[in-house]
């Protein structure tokens, strides 16, 4: 198992890199909903601290598989939250 150090890490750099995005259409597109972006963006935050708060959870050492699953479930609503936000990011385009 990934350190939880790496763990956040990794959720820094996904939503950092889903916020550089959102931030680029709304500064850049001539026509950009800027309030749906700013929408966007403030779910971004959420999410992170959110995930950021969970990566940071240390119970259930107790019983050994608990902690594994725990963080396998915690990676797979990662990288679902993540699809999330990029479909809303592609979606502010249209």
């Amino acid at each position: 198992m990934s350190s939880r150090r790496k763990l956040k890490k990794s959720i820094r750099e996904t939503m950092g890199l889903l916020y550089v995005d959102c931030f680029f259409y709304k500064t850049f597109v001539v026509d950009a909903d800027k309030a749906a972006a700013d929408k966007v963006l403030v779910r971004i935050i959420d999410a992170e601290e959110e995930l950021i708060k969970r990566a940071n959870v240390n119970e259930g050492k107790e019983v050994k598989g608990r902690v594994k699953a725990y963080y396998q479930k915690l990676r797979k609503e990662i990288a679902e939250q993540a699809n999330a936000i990029a479909k809303e990011i592609s979606e502010l385009g249209k």
